[in-house]
């Protein structure tokens, strides 16, 4: 419970702290008014009126100043711990083909040049991780192979696996908690023609990785949705977010992982 109530102070922390500054100047005003009132009474009722509108005034600025102070020392002393202490908290594994998952939406065509294209929603089935353009090997060339003409070929490029400007998901922040539905926005232009795929692993998955879309995205993105999907009858705990990047055929080009905890 207590958890929760972390979590929900650090995702609004923004608007506590402008309601919060908003009712002490309220109150504050309230308060040397009924201190001015009180002063110039004349009659035992004007004092009272005034005693009772002072000390209502008062309360609300211990109140305010209590929320603030709340907050700041949650943002400041709780939240590094929350990574050890909430977002890794262990959860059983699923049967994940005991779980009922929702039907893939269909993924739209290739926005034309100059269209709005909106993000495609991803509806979550799991896909073993042996689907071709996955975590495919990489194909063993012979270095001192030559060809006809006696040139040495060159060797088939290793995947990279790490984010770059070409391949990142910057929406949701690694290391940041879900709710129910994950939108993923970021950049996905490798090259012309190429796909990319996103996977999850984690507790609804049985740890491995599994595709939250039947055929990979084939539109490049710069900058903007790559996507998202419903989550809210999945197991909360730590998932981990891949995003692949395929060439024309198929093949790994690269990946981008970044780690999420859900919390529906």
């Amino acid at each position: 419970m207590m958890d929760r109530i972390y979590l929900f102070l650090i995702r609004n922390d923004v608007w506590i702290y402008i309601v919060s500054i908003l009712g002490l100047l309220w109150y504050f005003t309230e308060f040397f008014r009924a201190v001015r009132t009180l002063r110039q009474a004349m009659f035992n009722l004007e004092k009272e009126t005034a005693t009772a509108s002072r000390s209502h005034a008062l309360g609300f600025i211990i109140f305010f100043s209590a929320v603030i102070g709340i907050v700041f020392y949650v943002n400041r002393n709780i939240a590094p711990n929350l990574p050890e202490q909430v977002l890794f908290s262990e959860t059983p594994t699923p049967d994940v083909f005991a779980t009922p998952l929702r039907p893939p939406t269909p993924i739209g065509t290739p926005a034309a040049v100059g269209e709005i294209n909106p993000a495609p929603v991803l509806a979550p089935t799991v896909t073993l991780p042996s689907s071709p353009g996955i975590d495919a090997a990489v194909p063993i060339t012979d270095t001192n192979a030559t060809t006809d003409n006696g040139e040495t070929p060159e060797a088939a490029p290793t995947p990279f696996e790490e984010c770059n400007p070409e391949l990142a998901i910057t929406e949701p922040l690694n290391g940041s908690v879900v709710f129910q539905r994950a939108i993923f926005r970021g950049t996905a232009n490798t090259g012309e023609l190429h796909q990319f795929v996103i996977e999850l692993n984690g507790p609804q998955t049985g740890d491995i990785w599994a595709r939250i879309s039947d055929t990979p995205l084939n539109q490049p993105i710069i900058s903007g949705d790559l996507g998202q999907v419903d989550l809210s009858t999945w197991q909360v705990g730590p998932y981990r977010v891949r995003m692949t990047a395929l060439d024309a055929s198929g093949q790994t080009i690269g990946s981008c992982t970044i780690q999420i905890t859900l919390d529906n």
